[in-house]
Parts: C-alpha cells; sequence; structure tokens
C-alpha cells in the first residue's frame, strides 16, 4: 500500500498542469478528490482532474484560466462547480464554502470514489477504507443509504464494476433493491447506460438491472415486449450475441470495415440497444393469419418505439437516435435478403446504400438475431461474405460518372418531382451492371421508364 501512495505523491509532485494548479492556490487549501485518486492507484491514466477548494470553487476556477490562459466553463452555480480546459486537459472545481473536505468525502458514493490528497501537504485523506477496499476489487457504498440518498448511483456502480473490474459488495446489492430512478434527469441516466451497454461483457450487468426492475423504470415504452417472456428473453440473448461479436468471432475478422465502424464506445453501444429493442413492437403488431402468427410492420413500429427512447429517456444526440431508428427498422432487411431465391448484385447494392454507414451494425444485429433464434448458420455467413466483397470490389472501382443526370430528364421534358429519383437510380443501376454503356442507351431506357411512370415525353 505504501508504494501506491508514493506512486499517487509522485504523480502529484510530476505533473506540471497540478503543479501549475498548485502554484496558483494562493491561501486556499486545494485537494485532488475522487475519481483520479481512485484511477491513479489502480495505475490508469487520468482523463480529468477533479479538485476540492476552500472557498468558491467558481471563482478559483475563473481566476485560473485566466492565468493559465485556459477556457473557463460553469458548470452549476448552485453547486459552485466550474471548469477549466487547458491543452486538452479537463479540471473540475467544486467549492467547499463553509464545509472541509472530510463534509465533502462524506457525502460521496463509493468508498473507492471517497479518497483526497491534500495539494499542500500530499497526506492521503481516506475515512472510508477506499484504498483497502481498491486492494480487495470492492465497490462499496459510503453509508447505510448512499444509493438512496441518489438513486442514479446504482447505475454508477455497475458502470464501476465494469470499467474498473471490480465487485459489487452485499451492502450494494442489499441498498438495490426498490429504489425509484424515474426521477432522475435523462441526461444521466443516458450517460450511464451508454458506458455500461459499451462495456465488453456487460450482459450479467444487464440481467442484474433487468432483475431489480430498473430497465421498466427506464424504458416504459418496452414494457410489453418485458413482460412477454419467451419476446424478452430472444431480446436479451440478441443482446448477449452481440457482446461475444464484438469481443471475437466473425466480424472481428473483417477489416478494416469493423475498426472503422466502431471507432468510438458509444457506436457499440447503440448496436446492443437495437439488438435489444429490435423486435420492441411485436406485442402490438402480432396477428394470426392461417394458424400462423406475424408481425407485420414490427420494424417500422419498432423503429418509432426507440425513437422516443433515444429521445425522451436517454436523450442522446440526434444523429445517434437516428442510427437506433435506422438498425431497427432494417434489422429484418438481411434476412430477407438472405432467403430469397436470387440475391442480386443490384438487390446487394441497395442494401448499402440504404444503410449508408451503419450497414455494418445491420449485418451484426442480422447475425445475432439469428443466433438468438436459431444458432449458427453458414449460409448467413456466406451472404455477408459475398456481400462485403461486392461493396469492397465496387470501393475500388473509379466513381462512374452518371450517363444521365436531372438535367437531361428536364431537357427531356419531364417535370422534377418523385419519378426523378427512381428514373435516375434505375438508370444507374443498370449502368453499373454493365447493361447500357452510353448516353444515348440511357436516354432511350429514360424515355422507357417515363412511360412506366406516366410521365412521358
Amino acid at each position: 500500500m505504501s508504494g501506491s501512495i508514493e506512486r499517487l505523491r509522485d504523480f502529484v509532485k510530476d505533473n506540471a498542469l497540478i503543479q501549475a494548479v498548485i502554484k496558483n492556490r494562493g491561501k486556499r487549501q486545494l485537494f485532488l478528490v475522487g475519481g483520479i485518486v481512485r484511477d491513479i492507484f489502480l495505475d490508469i491514466t487520468p482523463v480529468d482532474y477533479d479538485f476540492s477548494v476552500s472557498g468558491s470553487g467558481i471563482t478559483f476556477a475563473r481566476s485560473l484560466a485566466r492565468k493559465l490562459k485556459g477556457a473557463f466553463v460553469l458548470l452549476s452555480e448552485k453547486d459552485d462547480e466550474a471548469r477549466v480546459v487547458k491543452d486538452s486537459i479537463i479540471f473540475d472545481f467544486v467549492g467547499l464554502g463553509k464545509g472541509n473536505i472530510q463534509d465533502d468525502l462524506m457525502r460521496r458514493d463509493f468508498t473507492i470514489n471517497a479518497m483526497a490528497i491534500d495539494c499542500n501537504t500530499l497526506e492521503l485523506l481516506d475515512p472510508h477504507k477506499g484504498q483497502d477496499d481498491l486492494e480487495k476489487g470492492l465497490i462499496s457504498p459510503t453509508s447505510f443509504d448512499s444509493l438512496h440518498k441518489d438513486p442514479l448511483r446504482i447505475l454508477r456502480g455497475f458502470r464501476f464494476a465494469l470499467e474498473l473490474d471490480l465487485k459489487l459488495t452485499k451492502e450494494f446489492h442489499r441498498q438495490s433493491q426498490n429504489l425509484d430512478i424515474s426521477k432522475i434527469a435523462a441526461e444521466r441516466i443516458g450517460y450511464e447506460i451508454m458506458r455500461i451497454t459499451a462495456a465488453p461483457r456487460s450482459f450479467k450487468m444487464i440481467l442484474e438491472m433487468n432483475s431489480l426492475g430498473l430497465f421498466r423504470q427506464i424504458f416504459p415504452e418496452a414494457l410489453k415486449i418485458m413482460e412477454d417472456d419467451q419476446l424478452w428473453t430472444h431480446s436479451l440473448g440478441t443482446y448477449e450475441a452481440l457482446e461475444n461479436l464484438v469481443q471475437r468471432g466473425f466480424f472481428t475478422g473483417i477489416e478494416p470495415e469493423f475498426s472503422n465502424y466502431f471507432n468510438n464506445y458509444r457506436k457499440i453501444s447503440l448496436v446492443k440497444l437495437s439488438g435489444l429493442f429490435h423486435d420492441i413492437a411485436k406485442p402490438d403488431t402480432i396477428m394470426v393469419r392461417k394458424g400462423e402468427i406475424h408481425f407485420y410492420g414490427h420494424d417500422t413500429k419498432g423503429a418509432r418505439i426507440v425513437q422516443v427512447l433515444g429521445n425522451k429517456r436517454l436523450k442522446i444526440s440526434r444523429p445517434e437516435v437516428g442510427v437506433l431508428h435506422k438498425l431497427v427498422k432494417e434489422h429484418m432487411r438481411l434476412h430477407l435478403l438472405a432467403t430469397s431465391k436470387e440475391l442480386t448484385d443490384r438487390a446487394i447494392r441497395r442494401f448499402f446504400r440504404d444503410l449508408s454507414d451503419d450497414w455494418f451494425g445491420a449485418m451484426m444485429i442480422a447475425w445475432a438475431d439469428g443466433y438468438a433464434t436459431a444458432g449458427w448458420t453458414r449460409h448467413l455467413e456466406e451472404v455477408f461474405v459475398r456481400m462485403v466483397e461486392l461493396k469492397r470490389a465496387d470501393d475500388a472501382k473509379p466513381t462512374a460518372e452518371k450517363l444521365v443526370n436531372g438535367h437531361d430528364l428536364i431537357a427531356m421534358g419531364l417535370e422534377p418531382g418523385p419519378p426523378f429519383k427512381v428514373i435516375l437510380q434505375e438508370i444507374y443501376d443498370q449502368q453499373l451492371e454493365g447493361k447500357i454503356t452510353t448516353k444515348e442507351e440511357g436516354m432511350i431506357l429514360a424515355r422507357q421508364l417515363a412511360e412506366k411512370y406516366g410521365d412521358g415525353a
């Protein structure tokens, strides 16, 4: 343990930016606190720096930003929190006001986050024995009602357990029962859910969160599917299959497409969440026809529901909501292609065109959906290989200049409208397939298509 403390002290002494903060503290008490202390003990490079400072945190941060020529960001006037950004490094400051550092540490969530180092004396302050819990690999609440004081802490606990590879204590599990998280701001929940689902081995935590009823509170629009044991078991199985796919197996060998697609942790979260909720509308669309059960339109309606989850329940960005919508809406597409009598190059190109940047995620969800239903199938993988090979071959070719464009159609006497796009795409598809090779052939086809769509020239 003494070695760990020395490493912590050396980190503070050797870090030029921390020393710059200390140099400008004046007569204030200054403490490096919380996650950064924990991370240094775990030999994890900190990504941001949290400080508690006597007096006003906002006043100190504003003064420091001016002296260091950094950017000042007001975080919360009510909580006296402010941020300074210097050389892409984030420093967060909170004022102790009339309290002291011991009061600050007593209010924190878990023992491993309730440690501080006095920047004046380099003394470690650890009233809850957080360092001991780190040595044991445990996450434990700081008090008997820590989670009830802020129910979001249950999600933070799950996240820390996953990201730091620690175990949750019996006390954590005791406090986890019957927590009401429905009143927590969606942005805070969204941040934790995205981090949890991005973790490599989150499935067991997902099951535990599910058993605690947390998903029912977070995603009330998904209550119907959660109440259907068969559908929800399949959905959870799809999530598990996706998690395994991200770590190893068929798709990890498709490079550089795999690495390019999962270029940040949030994309992993979006794919897993899309897999979890891909059948969310099945309870609303169930139909029995000639003795067979159908779910007509569940993909389209499901896409609308996950938009609500993204916008209202997680408050993620508009582009991220768009990914959820697209992946759920198109999750049947590949099954239909793989089971068609004849899979044409045109149908494959249309898939890539419609899915755009998210074709890789759509393939993974289709694979995981099929695996959770019937296990591994060679045919589906063979279809995927053919599709990827065609895309790579197309991408390697110089972009073909279109033989016919919109100006040509107007010159031919057509008025711009919905048929325009259909006609131009059909001409371009036939051009790619080598069925037409000259502008003259393209114009002949354009006239034929114009007549077909009731707009002759």
